[in-house]
């Protein structure tokens, strides 16, 4: 049995919230005109920028127990300690 080839003028890795996001950029700028494919290791739905899963909160209320240092861990854990934790904190102390 033959194996079916997809093309795409531009091919997407990961359907976070920056593959998503360049994908419908792309799509803005250049219309029809270009063909733009997405790849995820996971559903659509599932991947962790979509599901809510760590990066794309803010600390708002301290008062209530929320604490940068749990922003932080919660986007380290999230990311299966593979983000850079620098910039991790950089990001977490922007945020509010």
């Amino acid at each position: 049995m033959p194996i079916e080839s997809i093309k795409h003028d531009i091919l997407i890795i990961g359907s976070g919230l920056a593959g998503l996001r360049a994908a419908v950029e792309i799509k803005r700028k250049y219309g029809d005109k270009l063909d733009v494919g997405v790849v995820s290791k996971v559903h659509l739905m599932r991947s962790h920028s979509i599901a809510a899963e760590g990066g794309t909160a803010a600390v708002l209320y301290p008062e209530e127990g929320d604490s940068l240092a749990l922003h932080a861990w919660d986007t380290i854990k999230g990311s299966d300690f593979l983000a850079d934790q620098d910039a991790v904190w950089t990001f977490v102390k922007l945020m509010p």
